[in-house]
């Protein structure tokens, strides 16, 4: 009887002597999590162990065992789904920033056609905006840059067009008989890029006038626009003077020049 008992206790002892060394064969890292939200979030590990645990805006470490794991957490209004293999200490787990909220605008369309039309706008979303002789006034549309099309004068006229927060874009359609007798100002023509770079260290508001008048915002650094080709006379005012001068968009390329005030 004591034999059997020294036989259950050496195997017992044998036994614990090889789950010690697994034991101490598991490894631990820090986790890297960067919450780029203005808000907690809540994430979930699973793999080798299950891990729950809440992050704020910021950097976060948290400390988990070697392996690869499948993670979920909702930000931003929507859930998201990966995977991660921490063996280091220098995984990271970044949870990207909100994208801001859309933005609607006031859009105007100056008909000077006859007929009633349909203008289709593509872009951030997508409009069918019906058009008829005169003013027509779309209270809000998401800002962003489009392209615009539309059925007259014998041909489907098309271009691009950029719906402004602060509500001052329009589009205008001219009338068949306008349009053959300014050829540059053809339709189906597409407008050209425009590049304006701003030393200054406030919002500027530009005004173009040429084949067809513009108001732009510019912003310090380089700002892109789409304009018709042809030769523009352009103003602006900062720091109490008002500056002046003319540049030409040619229709197959791109114009560029600056407003700085050590002009």
């Amino acid at each position: 009887m004591k034999r059997t008992w020294f036989s259950l206790l050496a195997v017992l002892v044998f036994a614990l002597t090889l789950a010690v060394p697994a034991l101490a064969a598991v490894t631990n890292w820090e986790l890297n999590v960067h919450n780029n939200t203005e808000g907690n979030v809540k994430i979930n590990l699973n793999g080798p162990k299950d891990y729950v645990f809440t992050v704020g805006p910021g950097k976060f470490t948290k400390t988990v065992q070697e392996g690869t794991y499948d993670y979920t957490y909702k930000a931003c209004g929507e859930e998201f789904t990966g995977a991660i293999t921490v063996e280091d200490d220098l995984q990271w787990l970044v949870i990207e920033k909100c994208p801001p909220p859309d933005e609607f605008a006031k859009f105007v369309v100056y008909s000077h056609l006859g007929e009633a039309l349909t203008v289709q706008l593509v872009g951030p979303q997508s409009y069918d905006l019906s058009v008829s002789l005169g003013t027509n006034r779309f209270p809000a549309l998401q800002t962003g840059f489009y392209t615009y099309t539309y059925t007259a004068c014998d041909g489907t006229q098309a271009g691009q067009i950029r719906i402004e927060k602060n509500g001052t874009s329009q589009l205008t359609l001219y009338s068949c008989e306008f349009v053959s007798l300014h050829p540059s100002l053809v339709l189906a023509q597409a407008p050209s890029n425009l590049r304006i770079g701003s030393h200054y260290g406030f919002p500027v508001r530009i005004s173009l006038f040429g084949p067809i008048n513009y108001s732009f915002v510019v912003d310090l650094g380089l700002n892109r626009f789409n304009v018709w080709p042809g030769s523009y006379a352009y103003s602006y005012t900062a720091f109490g003077r008002t500056v002046s001068g003319s540049f030409t968009v040619p229709a197959d390329g791109v114009s560029s020049f600056i407003i700085s005030p050590l002009h």
